[in-house]
């Protein structure tokens, strides 16, 4: 934006230099013309009067002429004879005309404008009058180039004046527009550190009046909008533990039921028993959310200290492997590991890694179905390290693998689900410096690609 307002500035500026320099430009040219003309119309008159007096020295006076001007002067009488020259003949260009035109007492034409690239001659003419009678005719050639040369002068002094002041009016308009735009650039940050949950100082109020009183009410807006974020991230998290008590003692209380339920209701036990395990589920999903949360927006406001712990992904790898292996064998599923020991290391503690690994391995096992393969693997990047969890199921459509790790989505035939894992996973790997991308895999299935900070690159 402040680009564009100063190239609009410029542009305005540069129109009402132009408007200025050139009406001047050409006003020193015809007053540097106007002044020859009336300076060389004054010597020819005199010449003329000293021509129309008879035994007058004329010749010596023309020579004077053309050794002052060092221009050409031709004086004739009434028939063409010449009387006195200097300088000019007859037989130049434009004089025989020039001289038809005098003894004929035709009017003579105005000067043109004098220019700076002007370098030719122009004709004046006076008529010799004697006693009223029309007696002869003088011709001066006069020379232009002089003029032309003060005319180039003034020019250059009109441009540079143009320029300086174009750079002058350029330079406080630079600042003018920076004073303006100041604001709104403090504004963009704020918004950018507003929309990363980052907590940062409030918009600097400054600029004009208008910019003032708008900085003011995104500052009170950013305010309430974060303490709202705040407040409810709070009620998810203070909620999600407080029900853990009551549900737990709902839990004991049902377990205690299930010998004295008859066998026309063990439908509905079984039902309110699967109920109470996706509820106990789905605040353990909101809790771990809100800790992940919490770290993320602690890295963002620049509080979170460095993680000085590393951890051998593949190592990981192997020991969720076999805690998750009873898990497929009931599902005639396979896990397959492609990691080999050591393997890369990264900077996160090792329970973070753990918890990753936990929700798309179970992410896999639960919808990739029976009979499928689950394969992980860690792989070292130019830079990061790659986790790589692939099945060799149905997979997700191209429209909903967006959609995938946003907070309770859910598959059509998702039912059990809280919609909540792969969010929990982008919350942690983003806490990090990380992120997590979902594909389409090789072999047909789902990938679930985390990208996390190597151990020797964060240390450095």
């Amino acid at each position: 934006m402040g680009v564009r307002v100063r190239l609009i500035l410029v542009v305005l500026l540069l129109l009402a230099v132009t408007a200025l320099a050139v009406p001047l430009g050409l006003s020193v040219a015809d007053r540097r013309t106007s002044a020859l003309a009336a300076e060389r119309d004054r010597q020819i008159m005199a010449l003329a009067d000293e021509a129309a007096v008879a035994g007058s020295p004329l010749q010596q006076v023309v020579d004077r002429y053309h050794e002052v001007y060092r221009e050409g002067v031709l004086v004739v009488d009434s028939d063409g004879k010449i009387l006195a020259a200097k300088g000019l003949a007859e037989s130049d260009p434009g004089v025989r005309s020039a001289t038809d035109h005098a003894l004929v007492d035709a009017p003579t034409s105005p000067w043109k404008r004098i220019r700076p690239w002007d370098q030719g001659r122009v004709l004046v003419t006076a008529g010799i009058r004697r006693d009223g009678q029309l007696v002869g005719a003088v011709v001066a050639a006069v020379d232009t180039s002089a003029a032309a040369r003060g005319v180039a002068i003034a020019w250059m002094w009109v441009g540079l004046g143009s320029v300086v002041l174009l750079t002058l009016a350029v330079l406080v308009a630079r600042g003018l527009t920076r004073w303006v735009l100041r604001p709104l650039t403090g504004l963009e940050q704020a918004v950018a550190e507003m929309t990363e949950g980052v907590a940062g100082p409030p918009a600097n109020v400054a600029g004009p009046p208008e910019l003032r009183h708008f900085t003011a009410a995104f500052n009170k807006m950013s305010q309430v909008v974060r303490a709202s974020l705040e407040r409810q991230r709070r009620l998810v998290a203070d909620a999600s533990h407080q029900l853990r008590n009551p549900l737990a003692a709902v839990r004991l209380r049902a377990d205690t039921l299930e010998e004295n339920v008859t066998e026309s209701g063990q439908a509905t036990y079984q039902s309110m028993s699967a109920e109470l395990d996706r509820l106990e589920n789905l605040l353990h999903q909101l809790l771990r959310l809100a800790r992940a949360e919490e770290i993320t927006g602690t890295r963002k406001a620049g509080l979170a200290g460095a993680v000085t712990e590393s951890t051998d992904v593949a190592d990981v790898i192997a020991e969720r492997i076999t805690f998750w292996q009873p898990v497929a064998d009931r599902r005639n599923q396979q896990l397959h590991n492609h990691s080999q020991l050591p393997g890369p290391a990264v900077q996160l503690a090792r329970h973070d890694v753990e918890q990753l690994l936990d929700i798309a391995i179970d992410n896999a096992l639960r919808y990739a179905g029976e009979g499928t393969t689950v394969s992980l693997s860690a792989v070292r990047t130019d830079t990061d390290i790659e986790m790589l969890v692939s099945d060799d199921g149905q997979g997700l459509a191209e429209a909903d693998l967006s959609k995938a790790a946003t907070r309770f989505w859910r598959g059509q035939k998702d039912i059990a689900g809280t919609g909540l894992g792969l969010a929990i996973a982008a919350e942690i790997t983003a806490g990090h410096g990380g992120a997590i991308a979902l594909e389409n895999a090789p072999e047909g299935g789902l990938l679930v690609r985390f990208h996390l900070p190597a151990a020797d690159e964060a240390v450095s």
